[in-house]
């Protein structure tokens, strides 16, 4: 395992892996605060608001996420109206 510039573990494995679900009710992070990667298990790249590892509490940036696994290390995925998107979390 290594760590990013901001002194973030990271590994380029993902060895446990779930559903980011229900966004539309709220905002999703994992019950361990643990920070994960997002994969984009859909067809087309989706914009999500997020707040990186680094970030503080309630600030969040706009990004894309292409499909496939991304690089930014979330700790939130902010509550969104999209719908039919198909992410994963992993770490």
């Amino acid at each position: 395992m290594s760590e990013t510039r901001s002194g973030e573990h990271v590994s380029a494995q993902i060895g446990k892996m779930g559903v980011i679900g229900n966004l539309s009710n709220g905002n999703f992070a994992l019950a361990d605060g643990q920070c994960f990667n997002i994969k984009n298990d859909g067809t087309q790249p989706v914009k999500l608001s997020v707040q990186l590892a680094g970030m503080e509490d309630g600030d969040f940036i706009e990004t894309q996420f292409d499909c496939g696994w991304n690089p930014e290390i979330v700790k939130t995925v902010k509550q969104t109206s999209l719908s039919g998107t198909n992410l994963k979390w992993g770490y």
